[in-house]
C-alpha cells in the first residue's frame, strides 16, 4: 500500500533515510544529519507544496519518495521534482518502486505541474531506475555533473 506519510511516520523515514544514504555515494564525504532530515519531514509533510509518500508491506514502512512543486525560475508553469526515492534492498524488485514513483506523478498532475523532474543521484541501481521512470513515461533530457570539494 502507498499513502501519505505523516508526522508519525518521520522516524522510519529517517531509518530509510540513513540506509539510502549509506548505500549512496554521498556517504563518502558528507556526514548524515538525522535532526536535518527530520526538519525536511516535517516542513514537507505540512506543506501544501510538498508531497512524501510512503510504501507499507504488512503494516510496515518499506520506502518513500518525497518531493514538491514550485514554480519554474523562467516561468510561471509549476514543476514537480523529487527529493528521493527508496525502497529497503530487500523490498526491491517488487512494485513498492513504481507505485510510490505513479503516486508522485499522480499528485504533481493534480498540482498543476507542467514538468516532472526526477533523477538519479545516488550512484545506485542507476540503469533500473532510468528503465522504472521511462516505463512510467518520463524521458531522459540531460546528465548531471558533480564535483567533490
Amino acid at each position: 500500500m502507498v499513502r501519505n506519510a505523516t508526522a508519525g511516520d518521520i522516524p522510519a523515514l529517517i531509518e530509510l533515510g540513513a540506509r539510502m544514504y549509506i548505500e549512496s555515494r554521498y556517504s563518502q564525504n558528507s556526514p548524515f544529519d538525522e535532526e536535518k532530515c527530520a526538519e525536511l519531514a516535517r516542513s514537507v509533510i505540512a506543506s501544501p507544496a510538498g508531497c512524501v509518500l510512503v510504501a507499507e508491506k504488512e503494516g510496515i514502512i518499506i520506502g518513500w519518495m518525497a518531493g514538491g512543486i514550485a514554480e519554474q525560475w523562467f516561468s510561471r508553469q509549476l514543476m514537480a521534482f523529487e527529493y528521493g526515492l527508496f525502497v529497503a534492498p530487500e523490498h526491491r524488485g517488487g512494485t513498492a518502486g513504481p507505485r510510490l514513483a505513479k503516486a508522485f506523478i499522480t499528485w504533481a498532475k493534480e498540482h498543476g505541474a507542467a514538468l516532472i523532474n526526477m533523477g538519479i543521484t545516488t550512484g545506485v541501481h542507476e540503469e533500473r531506475t532510468g528503465e522504472m521512470y521511462s516505463r512510467l513515461g518520463l524521458k531522459r533530457s540531460g546528465l548531471l555533473y558533480s564535483m567533490e570539494v
